[in-house]
């Protein structure tokens, strides 16, 4: 049984950004979005023209820019990293979080899985919800540009809202 992170919260947070699952090398780090080919942080790092070369900078991104970052899933059986291979998965308590921040009025969903299981278990919560594709190198449906300009987009209209 895998057993994933407590979220990284800001003070004040709008905009819920809900991964799947840490990685096995993201596990192994204790670091979230830890694969070094994963594009997360270099997405973070080009929307909040932040360093990145330190997981105590990359975690700055998240406190200095009014950001949750989680995953949906606390818990699960899976070989290798790949959400497909996600079995008897047991979900972290998104609504509590959401209750106890009411500044919070956006979920991006970084992938397919994370957007399943969010839309399966808290559907209805009264958040703006962004679905995008997935920052995991494993995705190469989208042009590399692409991403980043999706993902930057709507981090830039999720925190302009309210």
């Amino acid at each position: 049984m895998l057993i994933g992170f407590e979220p990284i919260i800001a003070k004040d947070p709008k905009v819920l950004i809900l991964g799947s699952m840490p990685s096995v090398t993201s596990l192994e780090l204790q670091e979230y979005y830890g694969y070094r080919h994963n594009r997360f942080w270099k997405i973070m790092s080009r929307c909040f023209a932040m360093p990145i070369d330190t997981y105590a900078e990359k975690k700055q991104i998240i406190y200095r820019n009014h950001l949750i970052l989680w995953d949906v899933i606390h818990s699960c059986e899976r070989e290798g990293s790949l959400d497909s291979k996600i079995r008897n998965e047991t979900v972290n308590p998104i609504d509590q979080l959401a209750a106890r921040y009411p500044t919070l009025h956006t979920v991006i969903c970084n992938g397919k899985k994370s957007e399943t299981l969010y839309l399966r278990y808290f559907s209805g919560l009264d958040l703006t919800l962004y679905s995008l594709p997935s920052t995991s190198n494993a995705n190469r449906t989208i042009k590399e540009d692409i991403l980043f300009e999706r993902w930057i987009t709507s981090l830039h209209d999720s925190l302009e809202m309210k």
